[in-house]
């Protein structure tokens, strides 16, 4: 997650694990974005749901879920690709990058 290390700014691709440190959460000092796959096989709804409780209002954090598909739905050459939830996070991402990098 964004509380280590002095990236400027984070984004994050699906989250797995991100549940085991959220006690971290409060460490942070740059802004991250997540992008999280509602059906994910590798971050359960529980997971996903437990991530987005405890950041919701952590001023850093901006998190988007795209329903209906499934771990590496923006990996182009995956089986789980989705063109139009992989454009929309790629243009988020971009914008996000943009604001806080340059």
């Amino acid at each position: 997650m964004a509380s280590r290390g002095n990236a400027d700014c984070n984004v994050g691709y699906y989250g797995v694990g991100i549940e085991d440190y959220l006690d971290e959460a409060g460490n942070m000092k740059a802004p991250l974005m997540l992008h999280i796959a509602e059906e994910d096989y590798l971050v359960p709804k529980l997971a996903q749901e437990k991530v987005k409780d405890e950041l919701k209002n952590n001023q850093f954090v901006t998190i988007y879920t795209y329903p209906n598909v499934d771990h590496a739905f923006a990996r182009a050459d995956g089986k789980n690709y989705h063109e139009e939830y992989a454009t929309l996070s790629q243009e988020r991402s971009k914008s996000f990058l943009e604001k806080h990098l340059y």
